[in-house]
C-alpha cells in the first residue's frame, strides 16, 4: 500500500467524521462476521436524499476509516445515487484496494447502507440488519 493511503486511513481512524447519533433517525445494525466490527449507522434521508449520517463504531482502524471516509461521501447525495456505488468505488475513495482478507473491513458497513436503501421504511424510525449484497 503507498503512502497516501496509509495517510488518509490514519487521518480518518484518529479524526473519525461523523460520530454519533442521530435521533429519531433510521438505524443500520452492521456487523462483519469474520472480524467482530460492529456498527450503529444513523441515516436521516429526505425527499430520498443523504441529508445527515452518524454511526457509532467498534472495530479495526480500516473499518473505522472507512466508514469515515464513506460517511462523509454520501451526506448530501440521493439515494439512487448512493445505492450504485460499488466496491471498486469504494476503493477508490479510501486510496486503494486493501487486501483480500481486508476488503471486509472495508465495505462492512456500505454494504449495509446499501442492502438497506432499496427497502427503506418511509415511516417511523426502524432497525434493520445487514444482509451480504452481491458482488458485482
Amino acid at each position: 500500500m503507498n503512502d497516501i493511503y496509509q495517510e488518509l486511513i490514519m487521518e480518518h481512524a484518529r479524526n473519525p467524521r461523523n460520530v454519533g447519533v442521530i435521533r429519531g433517525a433510521k438505524k443500520i445494525l452492521a456487523k462483519n462476521p469474520f472480524c467482530g466490527d460492529e456498527a450503529e449507522i444513523y441515516l436521516k434521508i429526505k425527499n430520498n436524499k443523504v441529508i445527515d449520517i452518524k454511526y457509532q463504531i467498534q472495530g479495526c482502524i480500516l473499518s473505522r476509516a472507512s466508514l469515515s471516509i464513506f460517511s462523509e461521501y454520501i451526506k448530501g447525495k440521493s439515494t439512487s445515487a448512493v445505492s450504485k456505488i460499488k466496491d471498486e468505488d469504494i476503493f477508490k475513495m479510501i486510496g486503494g484496494t486493501p487486501s483480500p482478507s481486508r476488503q471486509k473491513c472495508v465495505l462492512f458497513g456500505c454494504e449495509a447502507i446499501h442492502a438497506n436503501l432499496d427497502t427503506w421504511p418511509k415511516k417511523n424510525p426502524s432497525t434493520r440488519l445487514m444482509t451480504r449484497r452481491s458482488q458485482k
